[in-house]
């Protein structure tokens, strides 16, 4: 089984493409902050994600759309972390 890793922002992204029921392949993404377990005994424990509709044709293309769907769940969890920070 083959399986993207891809560094971004700190965090560490992991893909592995899952094949559906037909021909099509669908995904799975793992983010874990870099340098760490991501158990989940951590204050900030691994996000574990999938997609199981839609499909793609190639493993290769549902590593990338993994990739990019974890990107943007990073940036929106980054921007709710700064949100949240208190004003000094």
């Amino acid at each position: 089984m083959q399986i993207t890793t891809y560094e971004y922002k700190g965090f560490t992204i992991s893909v592995t493409p899952i094949k559906d029921c037909g021909d099509q392949w669908d995904f799975e993404y793992r983010i874990t902050k870099t340098g760490e377990g991501g158990q989940d005994t951590d204050p900030a424990p691994a996000l574990t994600r999938s997609q199981t509709a839609g499909g793609h044709a190639t493993a290769e293309v549902a590593c990338l759309a993994g990739v990019e769907v974890a990107r943007i769940e990073i940036d929106n969890l980054l921007a709710l972390s700064r949100e949240r920070e208190p004003e000094r």
